[in-house]
């Protein structure tokens, strides 16, 4: 291989590998769904999330407060790399509580959040790509 294919390979691995670790300038409202538990891990309709401002992304969900956690993750209905998104460190990102950002890692395969709802409501869970790393946090619905 010479020079210039080597140095252009390079460059598509880079940047396909950033886009996969990276909120960007990406608009995810057309592909990104709430997946977990509540819904069987199933990419629904219902909780395709909506554009709410450039980079910030929001779908509800009605939970029950059994005192149990559930495990949830942001993906497409492919769980694409790129769009499976689930938390970025164990020790700190894992457990999701209300009004807390959390970083989340868009490459992941089994690292899903988890969140344990206080009351039985509706939750707001939000999907924030406007910084270089993308978060992940939980409001409780009016």
């Amino acid at each position: 291989m010479n020079k210039t294919i080597k140095t252009l390979a390079l460059a598509s691995v880079i940047a396909v590998s950033g886009c996969a670790t990276t909120g960007g300038e990406r608009d995810y409202s057309d592909s990104l769904y709430l997946r977990g538990q509540f819904a069987w891990w199933d990419a629904l309709p219902e909780y395709k999330v909506n554009k709410v401002d450039a980079g910030l992304y929001r779908t509800e969900v009605e939970l029950k407060a059994d005192g149990q956690p559930y495990e949830f993750k942001f993906g497409d209905a492919n769980w694409s790399s790129g769009s499976n998104c689930g938390y970025l460190s164990e020790k700190d990102d894992k457990v999701v509580t209300l009004d807390k950002p959390v970083k989340a890692n868009c490459s992941s395969v089994f690292e899903n959040f988890r969140f344990t709802p206080p009351e039985n409501g509706v939750y707001g869970f939000y999907f924030d790509a406007r910084g270089e790393v993308p978060q992940v946090y939980i409001k409780k619905a009016n």
